[in-house]
């Protein structure tokens, strides 16, 4: 038994460190003072709450501790495999082409938006192993702030059938866009047709927009050839906006441009553009009008 409990405790110090030791046995402490202040006398039970008081402060700090510990020790990892994922692009010479990038934000009049992107891409290299993407929100959100976006990565569902979630990491760059990668289960080949679902809740995102009323820019940069890019975003209802276009020129690029403004629901601006060379920024320029 003692042996037993014995093999137990090391593991288990081994596994937490001495936060999760100090953790242990500060909560022996506040368990045994808090059955102090139960059963004891006056003098006893006065004693008694203080070490509690003392054990459940030291239980929440050695918590914070813990926490950004963890975290400091994911991010380490998700960086180191973000940082080898790009060696290994660079080295192998991944490459794919877009086949079709079809994207939609519903924004919500707080800011928050909620991201469907449907890619189909086509492998131009001998083996795949991931797919990588960049997004942003084009401007500064702080740290708390981007703890609250969620991205899922899926395959897509054809009656009933897929729509599995991938396996997937995302890390935090220097000049604020999230790199999302992700992984599949063997190689991809050349010519090989690879889809995928990515969904992003990201709040505060159109914040500029709907909150500051500045006009706000939704534009993408492929960094290969892109044959077809639909990019759709819903405003709430009643939402009055003029759009331009970004890097394009009318009669120089083939695409387009529309407004639908629903009597009721959203009102909807939507881009459609084929062709685009790679490393080529494309998009709109959106500007809530004033109200009359």
């Amino acid at each position: 038994m003692l042996k037993s409990f014995l093999g137990w405790l090391r593991d288990y110090v081994v596994y937490t460190g001495i936060v999760g030791l100090v953790e242990g046995v500060l909560g022996i402490l506040a368990f045994g003072g808090l059955l102090s202040a139960l059963l004891g006398n006056t003098a006893i039970k006065a004693g008694a709450i203080v070490a509690v008081l003392l054990g459940v402060i030291g239980l929440y700090v050695l918590l914070i501790a813990n926490r950004v510990e963890w975290r400091s020790r994911t991010e380490l990892d998700r960086r180191l495999l973000q940082y080898y994922c790009s060696v290994l692009k660079e080295r192998h010479g991944h490459s794919w082409r877009i086949a079709s990038w079809v994207e939609s934000a519903a924004v919500r009049a707080n800011g928050d938006a909620s991201e469907v992107i449907t890619v189909r891409a086509v492998v131009e290299c001998d083996l795949l192993d991931f797919f990588a993407i960049r997004t942003g929100a084009g401007w500064h959100q702080s740290e708390k702030a981007r703890r609250k976006v969620k991205i899922n990565v899926k395959s897509l569902e054809v009656d009933g059938i897929g729509g599995t979630r991938r396996d997937a990491t995302s890390t935090w760059l220097n000049d604020d866009r999230l790199e999302v990668i992700a992984h599949f289960g063997s190689p991809a080949r050349r010519g090989d047709e690879i889809v995928m679902v990515i969904e992003k809740e990201w709040p505060g995102k159109c914040a500029p927009l709907m909150r500051d009323r500045q006009p706000d820019e939704f534009a993408l940069t492929f960094a290969c050839v892109a044959d077809y890019l639909e990019y759709a975003v819903q405003l709430p209802e009643g939402s009055d906006v003029a759009c331009d276009a970004i890097g394009l020129v009318k009669g120089e690029h083939d695409y387009t441009l529309a407004v639908r403004r629903n009597g009721v629901g959203p009102t909807e601006v939507s881009l459609v553009v084929r062709n685009i060379p790679p490393r080529v920024r494309v998009g709109m320029r959106l500007d809530l009008k004033k109200p009359r």
